[in-house]
């Protein structure tokens, strides 16, 4: 058998002795509990899919682990380095990689762009991205012979778009190096075979990336066996943190390991501080709901002072008549807080499902706007909505409460 606190809570909620204006405003009250918690979830559920698919995108363009030298920049014998780090349970594969910032410059149309060169050995880096993205496969043509005799080189998708470069085409490279000439210091440069083009599902990355072997680089750079660091592939990416760990201790102190999500920290970390901000923002909606109820409960009260006093007169006590509003608020909170739940879930899987939100992948790097609900999000989405509904019964509730009985009695 419920108790009368519930009963009458319930009661009170459903008939107003004629006054419409109640039941209309406690609808709206449950209407904005509703609208507060379904804005909260669709605004975590947004900042969720952007974070997960900055870390997709992560996982699609980097090494598991990347091994660098403590106090030099550029090493030498990176194939012992490399031995060491394969003989160790749990590394898939490694690869040495020699990086410069370097100028692209189209031979035969002069266009140019910046770039991110890569010197690598195609076959190491192919074992060390296997299945990150479509564009390893054509690593493989970097080992193979130009007509021209020159060295090969490989072009993100998009940057050989801005370069109006195809494959046979001639690039110049240039890289931040100088050479003293009788015509004074020049820029050390080099001219490369295009063999090839690469995408991603990382439109910055296909926008900056060319790939071409280490010998060349090494030959640009003047660091004949010089390497920049080594990647490293793992048999499982959940044992992470437990294998940079176990890697540390085994190759020593002269090395520093960092994870690829720790490389891009930066850019996560403002993606959280931003969900937290975000979060906050919309949460002042559920505030504005809890208005609403604070003055559905008050006028609640007025009217119904003299059904108080008869209930505080055949020995209710001041803590049952406040447990009566106390229940109204929280009934409200509740069925606000299930609907807007529910709303903001199916919002969310309709808006990343198909695709509601397009936009233009050389702005925003992303071709629609993607939403991910998770199970947290909506446990604290959830408590929020409901303690917030829960401290706005307490002034009502304590109103109730403080009523003289007789003077209620005698209200009409």
């Amino acid at each position: 058998m419920l108790p009368y606190e519930l009963v009458l809570a319930l009661r009170y909620l459903r008939f107003h002795r004629g006054r419409a204006f109640l039941s209309a405003i406690t609808w709206i009250s449950v209407a904005g509990v509703t609208v507060g918690t379904a804005a909260l979830v669709i605004a975590l559920g947004l900042q969720a899919g952007f974070v997960e698919d900055v870390r997709a995108r992560i996982r699609s363009g980097s090494a598991h682990l990347t091994v660098l030298a403590t106090d030099r920049v550029i090493f030498d014998d990176a194939d012992g380095l490399i031995r060491r780090l394969e003989s160790i349970p749990g590394v898939s594969a490694a690869a040495p990689l020699l990086h410069t910032p370097a100028l692209i410059v189209d031979d035969a149309l002069g266009t140019h762009g910046f770039s991110e060169l890569h010197g690598i050995a195609p076959a190491g880096h192919t074992r060390v991205l296997h299945g990150f993205h479509d564009g390893q496969s054509g690593f493989a043509v970097l080992d193979e012979p130009t007509d021209s005799g020159r060295a090969p080189i490989v072009l993100g998708a998009e940057l050989a778009r801005e370069l109006r470069a195809t494959i046979g085409d001639s690039v110049r490279v240039m890289v931040p190096e100088i050479t003293l000439t009788p015509w004074g210091a020049m820029p050390r440069s080099m001219v490369f075979d295009v063999v090839g083009t690469y995408a991603s599902d990382h439109f910055q990355e296909d926008l900056q990336r060319a790939y071409v072997t280490l010998e060349p680089l090494r030959g640009l750079l003047r660091a004949p066996n010089g390497t920049k660091w080594v990647e490293v592939r793992l048999d499982d990416l959940i044992e992470l943190d437990a294998m940079k760990t176990r890697l540390r201790e085994a190759i020593g102190p002269d090395w520093v390991v960092v994870d690829l999500l720790e490389a891009n920290q930066g850019i996560l970390r403002a993606l959280n501080t931003e969900r937290v901000v975000l979060f906050l923002a919309i949460a002042l909606i559920v505030v504005v709901a809890a208005l609403n109820i604070v003055s559905t409960l008050i006028l609640m009260v007025h009217d119904k002072i003299k059904e108080i006093g008869t209930l505080t007169a055949m020995g209710a006590r001041p803590l049952g008549i406040a447990a009566v509003f106390i229940l109204q608020g929280i009934v409200i909170g509740v069925v606000g807080t299930g609907t807007g739940l529910a709303l903001g879930t199916a919002a969310c899987y309709w808006l990343d499902r198909y695709q509601v939100i397009r936009l233009d992948p050389e702005v925003y790097y992303l071709e629609h706007v993607p939403f991910t609900v998770q199970g947290p999000d909506l446990a604290a989405v959830a408590l929020l909505t409901l303690v917030i509904s829960f401290l706005a019964t307490i002034y009502p509730a304590l109103k109730a409460a403080r009523l003289d009985p007789v003077e209620a009695i005698r209200h009409e």
